[in-house]
């Protein structure tokens, strides 16, 4: 073989090595594609003041319930009162007439001696309120003493609230704190009795607040009672949904981006919190970006992207 054919030999086969070799890049760039980025939003730390409290149940009462009771034995007459009803004291509450009264009414009123027997005898309200209870109804036979109807005061409504004993040093007669009733409304109210005694088996003493404006509400009423035990102002804080934490929560982290693409995990000490934001004592500062939405489930330093909130 001549020397030109050797020369066009090694051509060739240069031409085929630098082609394989083309191939080969393309092939590896295609297999590396690159990584896919989770889409997450971020904000910065707040500063938020913070209250813990002590949450107690209250049960709403009257203390003042006083009764109309029977002066003599005798058949009801007259009575037209029912629960609900307003009454003042010195009203007119019913008449009773008794068994004599009612054996007497077939003889001759005309009679001068007997006339006097035959008047009922009248039991008045002896005091204003709101008739809660009402036992008897015309017609019926009472005994002496018998309770024919409860009347309530509506200003001596009451929340007693039991707080067992643990509780004496933040629970004090004009101590301010919060009543929560069922549909979410929230007012300010201050303890104003305090029992002198303590329950012997629930070791729970019963504090008394008076609502403002007397209030009108109906008893046996449950409410929530928050009492303030500790204040922290100008906290550094993060909404609940950035804060992640494992099953036993004895450990709580955040996701931190570093360079606008790599989320970081950093554990975080959590303190006092309310009902969107917790306070985070150590592990963040208020110039650091936390993830807040796209955090769950990302490892540390992963690599993500950044989204509008507009864009969600």
């Amino acid at each position: 073989m001549n020397m030109k054919v050797k020369n066009v030999i090694k051509f060739i086969s240069c031409l085929g090595i630098l082609f394989f070799a083309s191939c080969s890049n393309n092939k590896a760039d295609e297999a590396a594609p690159e990584p896919a980025k989770t889409a997450v939003t971020v904000i910065e730390p707040i500063t938020q003041g913070f209250t813990d409290y002590i949450q107690l149940n209250g049960n709403t009462r009257f203390q003042n319930k006083l009764t109309i009771r029977a002066n003599i034995t005798g058949y009801l007459i007259s009575m037209k009162w029912k629960t609900g009803d307003k009454i003042v004291n010195g009203t007119l509450f019913c008449s009773i007439k008794t068994k004599e009264q009612d054996a007497l009414k077939n003889i001759d009123s005309r009679e001068p001696s007997l006339k006097q027997f035959q008047t009922p005898i009248q039991v008045f309200a002896n005091t204003s309120g709101i008739i809660t209870m009402v036992n008897y109804s015309a017609g019926d036979l009472v005994n002496e003493g018998d309770v024919l109807a409860t009347i309530t005061d509506p200003a001596s409504m009451v929340l007693v609230v039991n707080v067992p004993y643990e509780y004496h040093d933040y629970v004090y007669k004009g101590k301010g704190c919060t009543v929560k009733f069922p549909d979410g409304k929230t007012i300010p109210a201050t303890i104003q009795e305090e029992s002198p005694f303590i329950d012997s088996l629930s070791q729970t003493q019963s504090f008394l607040i008076r609502f403002p404006g007397n209030q009108l509400l109906p008893e046996n009423m449950n409410l929530i009672v928050h009492i303030p035990v500790k204040q922290k102002q100008n906290a550094v804080s993060l909404p609940l949904e950035a804060i992640q934490t494992n099953e036993t929560q004895d450990e709580f982290w955040v996701m931190k981006l570093v360079n606008d693409s790599l989320a970081i995990k950093v554990p975080v000490t959590p303190g006092l919190q309310n009902d969107s934001l917790r306070e985070i004592i150590s592990g963040v500062s208020l110039t650091d970006k936390i993830i807040v939405k796209g955090a769950y489930g990302l490892t540390d330093s992963s690599l993500v992207k950044l989204q509008n909130e507009k864009d969600q």
